[in-house]
Order: C-alpha cells, then structure tokens, then sequence
C-alpha cells in the first residue's frame, strides 16, 4: 500500500532528527519524500504547523536551550553540535527565537510567559497567521482514567507495536459495554524531545466515573479544567506530527497560554486504517487565560 503524503513527512521527520546538525536542504528533503519541492513545503507545513526551515531551525535551538541550560559546555561547542557555522550565527538565531542572548538565557532562563508547553517550554508557540491549528476552547469536567502503562518515544511514536496496543484497546472498548467512555491516552509530561526513552504514557479510556473492569489496570483522576482541543486527521502513526502542530501554535489570538497539567489523546478508531482526510483522534491541551494576552 502506497505511503500517505503525513506518513511521507513522518520519515522525512526521522531524516531530520537522525542528525538535527548536519546541513539539510530542502531540495534534498523534498526528494527525499518523493514530491516536488514546491509540493513538499506545502505538505510539511500543513503536517507540522511550520516551514521546513522553520522546524529545523526551532529542533536546533530547542537542542541548543536545553544544553545551556544543563551543561557548562562552551557556546561555541553548543553552536555547532546544534548546526550553526559560527558564534554569531547561533547568537543572532537564538536571540531573535528567545529575545534573549545565549549568555543572557544561561544565567536567568526563559521567562513563563515565553514558554512552551512543559516540559518542553523551549519548543515555543509560534505567532503566525499562516501556521496555525483549529482548535476549540472547553472547560471539561473532572474525568477518570482506566489505564496501564508505557514507557520510552522513538521517533515522535509512544507506540511501536501499534497492532499489540490496537488489540488492547479492542478488549477494553468490549469490557465497557454500556459504560460511557473514550479509548484513550493520556500524559503526565509530555516528552522531551522526538525521542524519549523515559517518557510515561498511560494508554486505556476516560471515563466520567470509576467502574468495575476485569481489564488489569490502574485509575488516575483527570482533574477538570480548561483545554484547547484539536482535531487528528488520518492514521495515527502521523498523531505525533499534530501534536508538534498544537504545541507551536500560536494562541495570541485567544488569549490563553499553556499550563502545567495531564494531556491527552481520544480515539475514534484507533485500530482501523485511514485516510488523511479522516477525523481519527482529538489532541486535549490544557491551557489557561493569559494575563498579558500572550500564549
């Protein structure tokens, strides 16, 4: 079965993240993933939510961020492990991207209100009226979830055996009968970059109240709050290029930023094979007012 265009821009995703500093053009990427340049970046943009140049651009400095901030390393060894030729290239990127100096950064941190979505505050949202996510603003209510659990990302994917968990959930939606529930997968923290070996998912189905199952399984309480809901399209193996859509939207327009608490993911199908055009998941970000107005 031939690859979709967002399945097609997953392995371009991989190529890129292989080895986040070496030179990587466009051109080069585009062929790549079989289409037309032209075609590729308008491919790219819509799964990703930014440029090509863009998402390159954002993982370097994002890499770079957190090794100021964790390590004594030179900047200038910084620079280039991240990609960048010389100091003052990496300097003028990253202060335009975090307004402030690399120097500045290493000594006082990225301010709240310029952060992103923790634990990666330094994958900021995007102000932009072109890359943006359709996303509705509701207050949901408190909710329980039934669920086990799963540890380490590879390649922007918590699950690798998409097969062994389909089957999982296919006993679970059988056991809740007439209960009410989503098939779900929810996240404490979300990981720290496209490949996490210690990140924790909780994968099952969220449910308004607890209730009697045979499914072995764990209850973690989902308190209620304000989120951004954004809808997938397509099959899931793609679910992780929406994610990084939603995280570096910008909310400017809204007028709510990011906060700290449990994200997840609802299922439609989550064992069916889709289309790009098919809606098969919502992505639930919590957020709040902004105070400054600013995401």
């Amino acid at each position: 079965m031939p690859k979709s265009k967002s399945d097609r821009i997953t392995e371009i995703c991989k190529v890129i993240e292989a080895d986040i500093s070496a030179p990587l053009r466009t051109d080069m990427l585009a062929r790549a993933a079989g289409m037309a340049q032209h075609h590729f970046q308008r491919q790219f943009a819509a799964a990703t939510g930014e440029t090509v140049a863009g998402y390159i651009r954002s993982r370097r400095l994002e890499r770079a961020a957190i090794t100021l901030q964790e390590t004594t390393d030179r900047v200038i060894d910084i620079a280039l492990d991240a990609g960048f030729q010389t100091h003052a290239a990496f300097t003028r990127a990253f202060t335009a991207h975090f307004e402030c100096s690399p120097s500045v950064f290493r000594k006082n941190g990225l301010p709240l209100n310029r952060q992103g979505l923790p634990p990666r505050p330094f994958l900021r949202p995007l102000s932009s009226r072109t890359l943006t996510a359709r996303c509705d603003l509701i207050e949901v209510p408190r909710q329980w979830l039934c669920c086990r659990k799963n540890i380490g990302l590879s390649d922007g994917r918590f699950f690798q055996d998409l097969d062994a968990v389909s089957a999982e959930f296919q006993a679970l939606r059988t056991e809740l009968g007439t209960h009410t529930g989503y098939l779900a997968t929810a996240f404490p923290q979300g990981p720290k970059g496209f490949s996490d070996p210690k990140a924790e998912a909780y994968y099952g189905a969220v449910m308004q109240d607890r209730c009697a199952l045979d499914w072995p399984a764990e209850w973690r309480l989902l308190p209620a709050g304000l989120f951004a809901v954004f809808p997938h399209f397509g099959s899931l193996t793609t679910l992780h290029l929406t994610w990084h859509r939603c995280v570096r939207s910008g909310f400017d327009q809204l007028g709510v930023r990011f906060r700290s608490a449990w994200m997840y993911e609802t299922y439609f199908a989550p064992n069916a094979e889709t289309n790009d055009t098919e809606l098969s998941a919502l992505i639930y970000l919590p957020v709040e007012k902004s105070t400054d107005g600013t995401a």
